[in-house]
C-alpha cells in the first residue's frame, strides 16, 4: 500500500459516509424555505397594513411633573377605534406616566394629537407603547 492510499483509509474510517441519504436532507431544506418563505410574506404583508399607526412629533418636558406632547395617528379605517398609550420615562429608563388616547369613531384618516402627560418624576424622553384598534 502506498501512502495515499494507507491516508484515504485512515481518512474513510475517521469520517465515516451520512447515515441520511442526500434527497433526504434536500426535501428537509425545501420544507424548512417553503415554511419559512410563507411565514415570512405573512409577516411582511401584516407588518405593512398595520391597523393603527402613530408617531411621536414633538415632546418638551414642561416641568418635574407634565410634558406636553403631540402625536399623529394613522388608521386606514377611521370608523374603527383604537387606543394609543404613550408613556414617558425618567432618566433611569422607569416609566414615569402614562397616557392613553381614546380615538372614537370618526372620518379623518390622519389625526394630531396634544397631550399633556402627567409624570410623578421629571421625565427625559416620551415614546408610543402600543396603539390597538378596540
Amino acid at each position: 500500500m502506498t501512502a495515499t492510499e494507507t491516508d484515504a483509509q485512515r481518512i474513510a474510517r475517521r469520517y465515516p459516509p451520512s447515515r441520511a441519504p442526500k434527497w433526504l436532507w434536500v426535501v428537509v431544506a425545501a420544507v424548512i424555505a417553503g415554511v419559512g418563505g410563507t411565514w415570512l410574506l405573512w409577516s411582511a404583508a401584516y407588518g405593512a397594513n398595520p391597523p393603527i399607526s402613530a408617531k411621536i412629533v414633538t415632546w418638551e418636558v414642561t416641568s418635574d411633573s407634565t410634558m406636553d406632547v403631540r402625536v399623529t395617528t394613522q388608521r386606514p379605517d377611521p370608523s374603527r377605534p383604537a387606543v394609543c398609550t404613550v408613556t414617558a420615562q425618567a432618566e433611569s429608563y422607569e416609566t414615569v406616566g402614562q397616557y392613553d388616547i381614546e380615538l372614537g369613531p370618526g372620518t379623518e384618516e390622519l389625526e394630531h394629537h396634544d397631550i399633556e402627560l402627567k409624570t410623578f418624576k421629571r421625565a427625559t424622553s416620551v415614546k408610543i407603547l402600543a396603539c390597538t384598534p378596540r
